[in-house]
């Protein structure tokens, strides 16, 4: 099964940069350009200047974004602001996030190199599909770096908590590596090199599948890169290009938080919130209450303590919230089409029946971008709905970490944006170098 191994991590020289929470930054594809611009002014050795650049109108094949990335890739090397660990580690790695309403939580888990598998091998288990040019960009910058600058996010199951337990046994009291991000979350990670405490954890880890949270489009890019590597150095269990740099954290964890994600639609000709609400009383018990987005949210949190509910609002001061009293019937009668490890989560009641069904939006158009909006923080979506930029916002409850996990062992995939494991995983704060001649520890 999981494969993993210690690696000499790149860091930063913490001597040079001082406090690194001005040089991490979050992974590529969750910035915006507004932040990506504040990241690149915030430090002139961000590591989003070479993970995530910026092009210019002049750039061309010789002198482009992924050129500039992989000159000052070089050049920090050489002057010392990123350096490599003398032996190979694995990296234990907190984060600490607090959620409004919801407490304080420690995420715990660490970082290694996990031999690559493709999917449908038994190890590594996907749940979204991929787009190809994420990827492509995401290889054009592996291929000139020789490194995998962002992890992975990978959970596997130890209700023993065997695995973080040998790695905890083996690091010093005070971090190595720490940082806080612009969310808040607390970054620290612990330089772990003791040989029991190295040999605990990947023995441990020896009969665990992989499941990723989020980097499908990373892993499968080190797939690919593995495969070109392959056919320049050949296939060799011990380089370093064969592994690919994952966080992998214990799923049985209570520090495992997924987020919802909630919907807005906008630009639907001839759009009536009374038509949308008798259709749906068609079908489900429907309950209209005086209130607002906000209170929608609360209504439907409240509501899933119990079963399925989905609330939506189309402005006024008032919100409906609809519930599923018998589910698994409700499914099999109006969502037969998919398959059943997938019917009764909360994105495909919405995508398959509410959307598709009653408001006539297509899978085909939601993949081309058209007509949902995505907002991971509801008073977003309450705000475009108060200027009248979406013309109704849904709010969901979260997939659980047990129908993440059975959907993704059943080889399907989710619907996109069904999961928000949060926090995001810093980037900048390891960097796992696979040039030709790097290796791991056999």
């Amino acid at each position: 099964m999981a494969d993993v191994k210690p690696f000499r991590g790149i860091h930063y020289d913490i001597a040079r940069v001082g406090d690194l929470t001005r040089v991490v930054a979050p992974p590529y594809d969750v910035i915006s350009p507004e932040e990506q611009d504040a990241l690149h002014r915030r430090h002139p050795r961000n590591i989003v200047w070479i993970d995530f650049g910026k092009a210019k109108e002049n750039d061309a094949s010789g002198s482009n974004k992924y050129t500039r990335a992989a000159a000052w890739f070089r050049e920090w090397r050489a002057e010392g602001t990123l350096v490599r660990d003398a032996a190979p580690a694995l990296y234990y790695y907190e984060q600490e996030f607090t959620i409004p309403d919801k407490g304080t939580f420690v995420r715990k888990g660490f970082l290694g190199a996990l031999k690559l598998s493709a999917f449908g091998e038994g190890v590594v288990f996907p749940h979204e599909r991929t787009l190809a040019k994420p990827k492509e960009d995401r290889l054009a910058l592996m291929r000139v770096t020789d490194a995998h600058m962002s992890p992975i996010f990978g959970l596997f199951s130890d209700p023993g908590n065997e695995v973080l337990s040998s790695l905890r046994a083996g690091r010093a009291s005070a971090p190595d590596l720490a940082a806080v991000d612009d969310l808040g979350v607390k970054h620290r990670v612990w330089t772990v090199t003791q040989p029991k405490a190295i040999l605990g954890a990947v023995e441990r880890m020896a009969d665990k599948g992989v499941f990723i949270a989020d980097g499908h489009h990373r892993y499968e890019t080190a797939l690919a890169f593995r495969d070109e590597m392959r056919a320049k150095h050949g296939a060799n269990p011990g380089a370093a290009y064969e592994h690919v740099l994952m966080f992998l954290c214990n799923m049985d964890d209570e520090g495992i938080v997924i987020l919802p994600t909630h919907r807005g639609i906008h630009s639907l000709p001839d759009f009536s919130d009374d038509v949308l609400l008798a259709k749906v009383r068609a079908h489900l018990p429907v309950e209209t209450r005086d209130g607002s987005p906000e209170d929608a949210m609360s209504a439907v949190e409240a509501a899933g303590r119990r079963g399925k509910a989905i609330a939506w609002s189309a402005g006024g001061n008032r919100f409906h919230l609809v519930t599923f009293p018998d589910l698994r019937d409700f499914c099999d009668r109006n969502l037969a089409n998919f398959p059943p490890q997938l019917r009764s989560l909360d994105v495909v009641l919405l995508h398959g029946f509410l959307l598709e069904r009653l408001l006539g939006i297509s899978p085909e158009a939601v993949t081309a971008g058209q007509f949902v909006k995505y907002y991971k923080d509801p008073a977003k979506a309450t705000a475009d709905l108060a200027a009248g930029a979406i013309q109704l916002a849904f709010f969901l409850n979260p997939v659980s970490v047990a129908e993440f996990r059975e959907v993704s062992l059943s080889g399907h995939v989710l619907p996109q944006k069904a999961t928000f494991f949060y926090p995001k995983i810093g980037t900048g704060l390891l960097i796992f170098p696979v040039a030709g001649d790097d290796r791991v520890p056999g």
